[in-house]
């Protein structure tokens, strides 16, 4: 093979610079039949008869591998993700923490809401790095949420869907807020949450201005749909 293709190499380069003009192919070490060559098209024919036939360097294996398409993984986007219902609800508070993680959203804080608020059990809060990442995860949660609950479930809406800043989900036993980091600081709900009102910054302005912040991202039933 590398003798032929050593050969084609030569050929060209004598049809491009001495066409017309014999050459000793003889001393360069090619058969005799290729010692005189004249014109382009005795340089093609010569070319032709070095190339070996195809069927001479592939066996009847090869010929079958030619074409065979590669198998394609398919991507299963809930890999090592449980599809079952949790015990305490959709998901269980730790199962569902995994999740978000897996979701790369940052600095996670589970808050354990008093029974007596008769709200949710826990509620989780966590930051995303950009728009299209929360909502991304957002609605990631609400798909494994639809693979997971029962038929006499409703699915969760995904509260501020187009907001930059703010995304929240209840699913059911758990309230799930997704914050930008700017937002995060601002609302501060890990410090309404956890030490109470008298400490936090935000309620102790206008009521007007906590009113409309709780109504624009709260949870009534009424908001929940089937799909």
């Amino acid at each position: 093979m590398i003798y032929s293709i050593s050969f084609v190499i030569l050929c060209i380069i004598l049809g491009i610079f001495g066409h017309g003009t014999n050459y000793s192919f003889h001393k360069l070490g090619f058969p005799r039949k290729y010692e005189k060559i004249r014109g382009k098209r005795s340089i093609l024919k010569a070319i032709l008869e070095t190339i070996p036939d195809t069927n001479e360097l592939l066996d009847e294996e090869s010929w079958h591998r030619i074409g065979d398409s590669e198998e394609i993984e398919e991507f299963d986007e809930f890999e090592g993700i449980s599809l079952q219902h949790g015990i305490t609800g959709v998901f269980d508070i730790e199962e569902f923490v995994e999740i978000v993680t897996k979701q790369k959203l940052d600095k996670i804080v589970v808050i354990a809401v008093p029974p007596q608020l008769n709200y949710v059990d826990y509620m989780v809060i966590t930051t995303g790095r950009s728009p299209k990442q929360m909502t991304a995860a957002a609605e990631f949660i609400r798909k494994v949420f639809k693979r997971r609950c029962f038929q006499s479930e409703s699915l969760p809406v995904i509260e501020g869907k187009n907001d930059k800043d703010w995304i929240a989900l209840d699913i059911g036993n758990i309230a799930l807020h997704i914050f930008s980091s700017k937002a995060r600081k601002i609302y501060d709900l890990e410090t309404l949450w956890t030490c109470g009102a008298d400490f936090d910054d935000l309620c102790n302005q206008k009521e007007d201005v906590l009113s409309d912040l709780m109504r624009g991202h709260s949870f009534p039933g009424s908001h929940q749909q089937k799909s």
